[in-house]
């Protein structure tokens, strides 16, 4: 897709976050299809995307304009879950490598967003689930005051959404020290997922069993329904495009949203696929034959495996 050129900003402008998040979005949009077709610019400059929680891409010079054989670091990271042995565990991807991330003394560990080198998830210790935030050598316990549950399920710089148990299903947005409930009229459940920005996607569940996604923006609840589905739920959110998952009843699909289109996100062969997180141009989720399931990271056209060793399914949640 070819974006409309920004208008220019004249000096001293107070840039707004809708700006600033559209220069944001551009840039990993250029980088990536950089990457994508191992450009070369003129003879100096090797161009390859580095996301490191602060968005931003670096130029590495090269002497003659040759093809570096060792990038600093990988385009992207992956979180997800794996079940070994009837256990579910959480692991990190960085292309090559799997990473385990069990929380101490749990029976299950689930990883579901990344930005940068932090993680969130939840675990389950002693029967019951907490949530989690991950930097890579320590946990840091994430409790909803009141809750029975509590699941960490998306990050973006120090906020944090999930979901609670209290009496029902709420969402809430976490900045570190507080939490916001967030729950969509009327609705008999609440479920926040994605976040970018200011932005946050879910999901409600609705009398008489609706089950709906949404945008929200801090005050403003949007409806994302997948035309003719009979539930559609909105999972991860990158600029103004969202993933999600769209049950059709006998089977469900992924779809890419833009706020006006939604595009098909379909495995080759699989009975159901899900799409969980966006980075750019990058899709994470999950297939499913109807036995078994596999992670996959999907760039627009091709669809790569994501499969845990021995185990017996695989999910991606979220890409960084």
């Amino acid at each position: 897709m070819i974006r409309p050129r920004l208008s220019k900003v004249a000096s001293g402008t107070r840039l707004t976050t809708d700006l600033v998040n559209d220069i944001i979005n551009r840039t990993e949009y250029a980088a990536d299809l950089l990457r994508q077709y191992k450009l070369t610019a003129g003879n100096e400059m090797y161009v390859e995307p580095h996301y490191d929680g602060t968005r931003v891409s670096y130029l590495q010079p090269v002497a003659g304009g040759a093809t570096p054989t060792q990038p600093i670091s990988p385009a992207y990271r992956i979180v997800g879950v794996a079940v070994v042995a009837g256990v579910d565990r959480g692991f990190v991807y960085d292309g090559p490598t799997f990473t385990d991330i069990i929380y101490p003394g749990s029976s299950s560990t689930l990883a579901r967003g990344i930005d940068g080198s932090n993680i969130v998830g939840s675990a389950t210790v002693g029967g019951f689930q907490r949530g989690f935030l991950y930097d890579g050598s320590t946990f840091t316990n994430i409790n909803y005051p009141g809750a029975t549950a509590t699941a960490a399920l998306g990050i973006d710089g120090s906020n944090i959404v999930g979901g609670a148990n209290i009496g029902g299903n709420r969402g809430f947005l976490y900045n570190g020290s507080t939490f916001t409930a967030i729950n969509y009229p009327g609705s008999v459940a609440t479920q926040t997922v994605g976040i970018d920005g200011s932005n946050i996607v879910g999901f409600t569940q609705l009398a008489g069993g609706i089950i709906k996604g949404f945008l929200y923006n801090g005050s403003t609840f949007t409806d994302i329904v997948y035309p003719g589905a009979v539930g559609t739920i909105a999972y991860g959110i990158d600029g103004s495009n969202i993933v999600g998952f769209a049950n059709l009843g006998a089977a469900g699909k992924g779809f890419l949203y833009n706020g006006s289109t939604f595009t098909d996100i379909i495995y080759p062969g699989a009975f159901s696929t899900a799409a969980y997180g966006i980075n750019g141009l990058n899709i994470v989720g999950g297939a499913s034959d109807g036995f078994i399931s596999k992670g996959f990271l999907y760039n627009g056209s091709t669809f790569t495996d994501i499969i845990y060793p021995d185990s017996v399914g695989t999910l991606a949640y979220g890409i960084g």
